[in-house]
């Protein structure tokens, strides 16, 4: 009598439940794999249906529905007899077949990352003098192995092409500055030169048309930014850590900086002066705020990661990131004025980047709001701080925003790899792809941290340009982990493996230990021989 394919389909499960444990584990191991990927295949299917229904689009539901129903129509559809029970045993014998297949599949898993390693890094040849004098800089970070990825770049802004690179100190980049025309400022640790237990970290201002240093001075390590103020003196962000203070204290000796002595000589914001070699003027944030916030004063305190001269050196708009706060502090006083989010209110903030102050009447504030993956626009009304724009699109961990004189925001898209520039109603006029852990951007003819005008002044609300966050599933909510995952573990492997790679890793990984598994079971239940 014939059956539906779904009847037959149930028979054969069936009969296979019967039998499963009198097979050898080589062909359980086979089985389960087969039946793993079919749920997730199926379990991907009925996401991907859910999305394209939410989505709206009347093509996409109507092609979806058919490839359900032709779906049903052969699943349903009468076929012949199922197979008998005795068809469904399984030799021994085929163990060899099923390691040639393993080894196989192991082999394409892995075959993309092998590929990309081959061909990963390489780097388009910048050209030996500018097109144009429309510039784009860029830093990208690098990661933990000291990736020759890291360095300071320029582009022509139009047709995308690299002009100049700097990457002989390769490994790690911050901050990047345009001064003037010729001359630009970046904070960099070199790959050479130790002192003591310590890294040599500098400051370097650098003639990138001819390549000549300007001037360089040495920075606490791990400063993320440096600004100039004109007259031979410096604002430094220094968010050097308690546990390396003892290396850093050596050179503060060295030197005769003050502060050599204090318990705690991180998480700091200071004035240095290049014609006396002396800091001149220090903010310590231990002083003004109590050791439990942010990370504890025994960890990453502050990660102070941004500072900005305001009012012509008066006041600072700094970025402590663990306190998820921006601050105005004032220079004489040194008092806090204004400060945008509260600590562990991720609503707000949450840990953001190079915070930019676009207008003091009202006061007006741009941030890359990293771990929310978006870029937000504040502006203070009365007492409370109002939210004037954001943008969320398909950032991934942001770390800088900058507002262009006409009005578009140009993001530095750390997790995403990428430049992008966004109009106030959120479209994409602009991107290009840089490479993960790019850190910061800058568009030469603006200078320094473009401060163009408010959204206020140019719209009359809230634009947010494609933000899929509040109508997440449970599919873009796994997809999220994944990706946070991901990027986390990008700090510490090869650059060249893409996501695709990375999961497909994570496959070959799994199919090699459930083989391996199953071969141990194997060799416990192989008959002795007689």
């Amino acid at each position: 009598m014939a059956r539906s394919r779904v009847g037959q389909t149930l028979e054969r499960a069936t009969t296979v439940r019967h039998v499963f444990g009198r097979w050898p584990p080589h062909w359980q191991f086979v089985t389960v794999t087969l039946l793993g990927c079919a749920t997730f295949l199926l379990l991907g299917a009925v996401v991907t249906t859910a999305r394209i229904v939410v989505a709206g689009d009347p093509v996409s539901i109507a092609a979806v529905a058919l490839g359900w129903v032709v779906a049903l129509w052969v699943v349903s559809s009468p076929t012949g007899e199922p197979s008998s029970f005795d068809e469904w045993t399984v030799s021994r014998d085929d163990a060899s077949v099923v390691r040639l297949l393993v080894v196989f599949v192991v082999l394409l898993l892995v075959l993309p990352v092998g590929v990309n390693a081959l061909t990963g890094d390489v780097r388009p040849s910048a050209e030996t003098a500018p097109p144009t004098e429309n510039i784009t800089f860029y830093t990208v970070q690098g990661n933990e192995q000291g990736s020759k990825t890291a360095g300071v770049f320029a582009i022509d802004t139009e047709s995308k092409a690299l002009v100049w690179e700097h990457t002989s100190f390769h490994t790690k980049y911050f901050d990047v500055d345009p001064l003037d025309n010729e001359t630009i400022l970046f904070t960099v640790k070199r790959n050479a030169d130790r002192f003591e237990s310590g890294y040599s970290w500098q400051a370097v201002v650098l003639n990138w048309r001819t390549g000549e240093i300007v001037d360089t001075f040495l920075v606490p390590p791990d400063t993320h930014d440096v600004d100039y103020l004109g007259d031979g003196q410096y604002v430094v962000a220094n968010k050097l850590q308690k546990r390396l203070q003892d290396p850093w204290r050596a050179v503060l000796r060295a030197n005769d900086w003050s502060g050599q002595n204090r318990s705690v000589i991180g998480h700091q914001i200071y004035i240095y002066d290049a014609n006396t070699d002396e800091i001149v003027w220090s903010y310590y944030f231990d002083d003004h705020f109590p050791p439990t916030d942010g990370d504890g004063i025994d960890n990453d305190y502050t990660h102070l990661n941004d500072v900005d001269s305001v009012r012509n050196g008066s006041a600072f708009l700094v970025s402590p990131r663990e306190f998820d706060r921006v601050l105005l502090i004032n220079r004489s006083t040194k008092e806090v004025e204004w400060a945008v989010g509260e600590e562990d209110n991720y609503d707000i903030l949450h840990e953001q980047h190079n915070p930019v102050l676009l207008s003091e009447d009202p006061p007006t504030v741009l941030i890359a709001d990293s771990e929310n993956d978006r870029i937000v626009e504040y502006t203070k009304r009365g007492d409370d701080w109002l939210l004037s724009w954001e943008y969320h699109g398909d950032l991934a961990w942001p770390r800088d925003a900058d507002r262009l004189p006409n009005g578009n925001t140009l993001i530095a898209d750390s997790g995403g790899g990428r430049l992008v520039e966004v109009s106030p109603e959120g479209e994409v006029v602009w991107e290009h792809d840089v490479g993960f852990s790019v850190y910061d951007v800058e568009r030469l003819e603006y200078g320094d941290e473009s401060a163009g005008p408010p959204m206020h002044t140019l719209t009359d609300g809230v634009s947010v340009g494609d933000d899929g966050a509040s109508n997440a599933g449970i599919g873009d909510q796994l997809y999220d982990q994944w990706t946070d995952y991901y990027q986390l573990a990008r700090w510490v492997m090869p650059q060249w493996v893409t996501s695709r790679d990375f999961f497909l890793l994570h496959v070959a990984v799994v199919v090699v230990l459930g083989w391996l598994r199953f071969e141990w079971r194997v060799r416990r239940t192989r008959p002795l021989s007689t």
